[in-house]
């Protein structure tokens, strides 16, 4: 697959067989606690900037960009036709991404996409192309394989096995991006806060997992957010 493929077409043609419109059956109506994350979510992206251009890769049908209301243009990065069509009811735009625009965004966000894509390195280095001087690159529901979860089991309950391509850890992420460029400015690791989390239930199900039983759950570590920033020239490192 070479670079000119993925910027002809937006993404690669095998990624529109691996999300077919059953997969987003589920995006279309929203349980509390997906939405309890949402608003997470956004206080992090609202402690950095509250308005601008922003760019959702793997929007999926724009209902986190919904929650969020954004100030400003939203444009979204997808594979489905079917995902498209809904996040354009929803207000999201597609005629600018991080493959054809310089300088362009404010906000980039990544929320549970990078593990999918199917070059993310090229993805990660147009990001810092793709933003203003300034501009954020935010990971959200983002794995991180630098976790207990991980280091026992070799996998997360939040992967999704045939569409994984890169699984980052909260290092290896920081690494590329700082490489790319980018300066972090604030990672957190949400578990403790998360609607989905009952520490009680899931330390318990940690050690009938450790006996053998085939259990998943939420665990400390096993999700990370990190907030990147584009530097301005003459910014301190």
């Amino acid at each position: 697959m070479t670079e000119q493929m993925i910027h002809d077409t937006g993404v690669p043609p095998s990624d529109r067989d691996r999300y077919t419109d059953d997969y987003f059956d589920d995006r279309l109506h929203n349980d509390p606690q997906r939405l309890a994350s949402f608003r997470q979510e956004a206080e992090l992206i609202r402690a950095h900037l509250r308005q601008g251009t922003l760019l959702d890769v793997g929007c999926s049908t724009g209902e986190f960009l919904a929650f969020l209301r954004w100030e400003g243009t939203c444009y979204g990065m997808e594979v489905s036709d079917l995902a498209i069509r809904e996040a354009k009811s929803r207000g999201v735009r597609f005629e600018h991404d991080l493959l054809n625009s310089d300088n362009f965004f404010d906000v980039i966000i990544y929320r549970g996409t990078i593990q999918h894509i199917e070059t993310p390195f090229l993805y990660l280095k147009r990001s810092f192309a793709a933003l203003k001087p300034g501009g954020y690159c935010v990971f959200l529901a983002t794995p991180n394989t630098r976790s207990l979860y991980y280091t026992l089991w070799n996998t997360l309950p939040c992967l999704d096995e045939p569409r994984n391509f890169y699984i980052p850890s909260d290092r290896t992420l920081n690494n590329a991006m700082t490489n790319f460029g980018f300066r972090r400015v604030a990672i957190r690791y949400p578990y403790w806060h998360s609607p989905y989390a009952a520490p009680l239930r899931d330390h318990l199900r940690f050690l009938l997992r450790l006996g053998g039983a085939p259990v998943q759950f939420p665990f400390w570590r096993n999700m990370m957010e990190m907030v990147f920033v584009k530097p301005k020239p003459g910014d301190s490192p």
